[in-house]
């Protein structure tokens, strides 16, 4: 457990995630469909064609980079187990509260909300002798983490430029079943708990967790780890899980793997049932990296819809790079900035952009290589057309009307295009370009040779 434990710096407080939309609003351009643009109609929208022209089956970590990097998954993992105290402050905790009691935005119906209403919720959040608790415990049911104790939505003007749905400032993230966490505080009725989680802290139901004791938190620790490869594997309780979620290994049977599954429990406690999932649907770890596998996985996201921190059970761009190498034991902090910072980086600042493609042909790997710019992840999957081509969850691009008028040509979803996805779109111009915008591109593994 101490090799585990050495093995990884967490970053513990990314509160936002993903691709933020500052400057454009959410409808699409006049007289252009949701991702009208060129790439999206010539190139393939499978990660696997690139995989197959990039040595599909050579590995990208060699079998001691691969259990380093499985030993620093598994200390991130189960960090909110082995902490004492919470990993942030009371300060951290109430600065949203201060923030929408002066600017309490507007609710999921779209209408102004109540100049009262952060200061109601503040009220019932009982933040006085915080934190009150220092208990573990672990996520039942997929589960939201919150900025305060609400299920209500908190948006900004949705008649501004890119404000509105699917960008809620109260989520911070999904939360997939089998999470393991830490419980700070709760709420003064205790139907809202606040607790950490291995990459960010925030409020999620009650009825959402169980705690956990130590002969619990001791076989799940000293199992091996499962990852779940397919999204909306159901479960015998009658829940699903999703490509990101990782259980205990409880052993294989057959070709499929034998996993343990926390469900409620009695007294609030959480307990263990087995359950088996087929070969297709979940893996031991680490699933082998190589660009066949990681397509494999990939293409099981593509063309999903995007989601604001995992809204809606949906995912934004740095969700969807997390939990596509989850199976692959390769820990990634939660938002788009921190990614960038997980792996060795090379700066793209200060070069043109035929520079920028230059650099990222030549020194990209594909399948293991991040590009980066502010608000927004991707992943260099190869060429085309002589182009680097990245997959990425992209809510749309920056659009400049004519008259002036700031808008985003709205994609929406998971897909894959060049740097210069829009280039022939009249209201796109060149400084908005992706290629113009990518600073950074951070190496998540080299080829194993």
């Amino acid at each position: 457990m101490n090799r585990r434990l050495s093995a990884l710096v967490l970053v513990l407080f990314a509160i936002l995630a993903g691709c933020a939309p500052k400057t454009a609003p959410i409808q699409p351009t006049a007289a252009r469909g949701q991702g009208e643009v060129e790439d999206l109609r010539i190139i393939p929208q499978k990660t696997m064609w690139f995989a197959e022209k990039n040595s599909p089956d050579r590995p990208l970590l060699n079998k001691e980079q691969a259990a380093l990097r499985l030993d620093e998954f598994t200390a991130a993992h189960f960090r909110p187990w082995t902490q004492e105290k919470a990993g942030y402050s009371l300060k951290s905790v109430l600065e949203p509260f201060a923030q929408y009691k002066k600017s309490p935005g507007f609710d999921e119906k779209n209408r102004p909300r109540d100049p009262a209403w952060a200061a109601h919720v503040e009220r019932e959040a009982d933040l006085r002798g915080f934190p009150r608790l220092a208990r573990r415990a672990v996520a039942v049911n997929n589960t939201n983490i919150r900025a305060m104790p609400t299920a209500g939505a908190r948006f900004n003007d949705p008649s501004q430029p890119g404000e509105g749905y699917p960008f809620d400032y109260l989520q911070h993230s999904a939360v997939h079943l089998g999470t393991p966490l830490f419980v700070a505080h709760a709420s003064r009725d205790g139907s809202w708990l606040l607790v950490e989680t291995p990459y960010t802290f925030g409020w999620i139901p009650a009825s959402d967790a169980a705690f956990v004791d130590e002969a619990f938190m001791g076989e799940c620790m000293a199992a091996p780890l499962a990852a779940v490869i397919r999204d909306n594997v159901p479960l015998p309780n009658g829940q699903a899980v999703d490509i990101g979620c990782v259980l205990p290994l409880a052993g294989t049977s057959g070709p499929g793997a034998r996993v343990l599954v926390p469900v409620p429990g009695p007294g609030g406690m959480a307990a263990l049932r087995q359950t088996t999932l087929t070969a297709d649907d979940a893996t031991p770890m680490p699933l082998a990296p190589t660009p066949r596998q990681i397509a494999r996985v990939a293409d099981r996201m593509m063309g999903q819809t995007y989601g604001w921190g995992g809204i809606d059970d949906k995912r934004d761009c740095s969700s969807m790079v997390r939990d596509l190498f989850a199976p692959f034991g390769i820990y990634l902090p939660r938002n788009s900035s921190a990614q960038a910072k997980a792996g060795p980086t090379m700066s793209l600042e200060g070069l043109t952009p035929a520079q920028k493609e230059d650099a990222i042909r030549s020194r990209g790997v594909p399948f293991a290589t991040l590009v980066w710019m502010r608000g927004h992840i991707m992943l260099y999957v190869g060429e085309f057309q002589g182009k680097p081509a990245v997959y990425h969850n992209i809510w749309g691009l920056r659009t400049l009307a004519d008259d002036g008028r700031e808008g985003r040509l709205v994609i929406g979803r998971a897909v894959i295009t060049t740097l210069r996805a829009g280039e022939e779109v009249p209201e796109i111009k060149p400084e908005r370009l992706l290629l113009n915008r990518v600073l950074a591109l951070t190496f998540l593994a080299r080829p194993a040779y």
